[in-house]
């Protein structure tokens, strides 16, 4: 009678056991997290437009940075000379990560590098690269340190960029030839005016 009580609290015992440790493990499994789960790869989107422009600044109508960073505008040595570095003639503020609207981007003035122009020159296509701020400086140093520092995002195997045809307006300059075209006819009155002062003189003298 004993063996069988016995027994039986052995069974009781070991289910209660048992159905503490199922819970359990079920609630570890669920805690671990997913193959992947969590990790979210870098990425940028970009809207870059035909535009006419002063020459002096670009204007993205908008830019996505899930981790934040720059925008780099660079000029057809990109894809002319392969240049990554070397054909950087532009670079947006910090951007914080997240969407902004209307990103305008200033021209020829990137530290690292020296122009000898201070605006565009000509029409051509122009192309917008979204870089990180690698290093958390709020700094551009892709140019300064060579590329090694605050690198382009990446799709697959590539860089992400969007390209446009960019038009410079033409400046309202006045050509030397036109201004000496308008000198003529304020010389020519000048002459007339001295011809007639003279004249009045000589007549004048003429009836002393």
């Amino acid at each position: 009678m004993r063996s069988t009580v016995t027994a039986a609290c052995l069974v009781v015992l070991l289910c209660g056991a048992g159905m503490a440790v199922v819970p359990a493990a079920a609630q570890s499994q669920q805690a671990q997290p997913q193959q992947g789960d969590g990790v979210r790869t870098p990425n940028a989107t970009m809207v870059f437009t035909d535009q006419t422009t002063n020459g002096t600044t670009v204007q993205l109508n908008s830019v996505n940075l899930s981790q934040g960073g720059f925008v780099a505008i660079h000029d057809a040595n990109l894809t002319d000379e392969n240049d990554t570095v070397g054909s950087v003639i532009g670079v947006s503020e910090k951007l914080g990560a997240g969407p902004h609207q209307d990103v305008r981007v200033r021209l020829y003035g990137v530290d690292g590098r020296q122009f000898n122009q201070s605006r565009l020159r000509t029409n051509g296509s122009l192309t917008a690269m979204a870089h990180f701020d690698s290093n958390g400086n709020d700094r551009f140093d892709f140019v300064r340190s060579n590329g090694s520092v605050d690198g382009p995002y990446v799709a697959g195997t590539g860089t992400i960029t969007e390209s446009a045809v960019v038009s410079v307006e033409r400046e309202e300059t006045t050509p030397d030839s036109a201004l000496d075209i308008g000198l003529v006819p304020i010389v020519a009155a000048g002459l007339v005016v001295v011809l007639l002062i003279v004249l009045a003189a000589v007549v004048v003298r003429r009836r002393r």
